[in-house]
């Protein structure tokens, strides 16, 4: 509600500039303060972010509508310097850019993310800077692009879809690895495994029937990068030394990629 009262203040405000003989009334209007785009610097102290007038030189305080006659590019909300409130940013369009939740200089609520269509893009939510909860990214359709639980503000697990609601690859954590797969028509057609402690790093390819296609693991000993190719139980049937063949080398690498 306080979003639409300040969204219709500020049309009759650039009504009243473009079209009024006076606009002594909307300059007075104390519930914003209009200003340009270079109205305001941004100074960094303890890892938060101050906002300053150029002109007073002092901390902004207040809602402030950024702009000119034709259109405007910002609307924040401040407390003593740091946002505190509503940051809404808008696309050359008119259409709202980004709208993001602040509470004393730290992101605290929702981010969303808009298409230049008005279309939501992408949806995140945050306590006091820290990212919580699971996040969202939307095709323009308005399905669900991606999805990402969040756990100590980093993401634990991701399922990317397609437009009529697929899996089409999911990464997880397990056994402190990431596994990445991809999907395709319900099975899983690679699995990529790294470790998040040290170097290990495995990529397995699967047939129709789920057995596997191909098995590779890539190490590096005395400086040099080996490619081993697998069996299905994990042992080494065939190694590719990467500086004494390359080429073959390469193939397995793009795999990898």
């Amino acid at each position: 509600m306080k979003l639409r009262k300040l969204t219709f203040l500020f049309l009759i405000h650039a009504f009243c500039i473009l079209s009024c003989k006076s606009s002594e009334k909307d300059k007075n209007d104390d519930s914003f303060t209009f200003i340009g785009r270079d109205a305001y610097t941004i100074n960094v102290y303890n890892g938060l972010e101050y906002y300053k007038l150029n002109e007073t030189r002092k901390f902004m305080d207040g809602y402030y509508v950024v702009g000119d006659k034709m259109s405007k590019w910002e609307e924040f909300e401040f407390k003593e310097g740091l946002l505190n409130g509503d940051y809404i940013v808008f696309h050359p369009n008119g259409e709202m850019f980004s709208h993001t939740q602040y509470s004393n200089g730290k992101k605290h609520g929702d981010e969303l993310m808009y298409f230049p269509d008005g279309v939501l893009n992408s949806k995140k939510t945050y306590q006091n800077n820290i990212l919580v909860g699971s996040t969202y990214s939307y095709f323009e359709n308005g399905k669900v692009q991606s999805e990402s639980i969040i756990e100590d503000g980093e993401s634990i697990e991701t399922q990317n879809f397609d437009l009529l609601g697929n899996i089409v690859s999911q990464r997880f954590i397990k056994d402190s690895r990431t596994i990445t797969q991809k999907i395709v028509e319900g099975k899983i057609y690679s699995e990529m495994v790294s470790s998040n402690y040290d170097n290990y790093e495995t990529a397995k390819f699967y047939n129709e029937d789920g057995t596997i296609h191909l098995y590779l693991q890539m190490i590096e000993e005395n400086d040099t990068m080996f490619i081993l190719e697998l069996n299905e139980d994990g042992k080494e049937i065939k190694r590719v030394d990467a500086k004494a063949n390359p080429q073959e080398a390469m193939t397995y690498f793009n795999l990898f990629n």
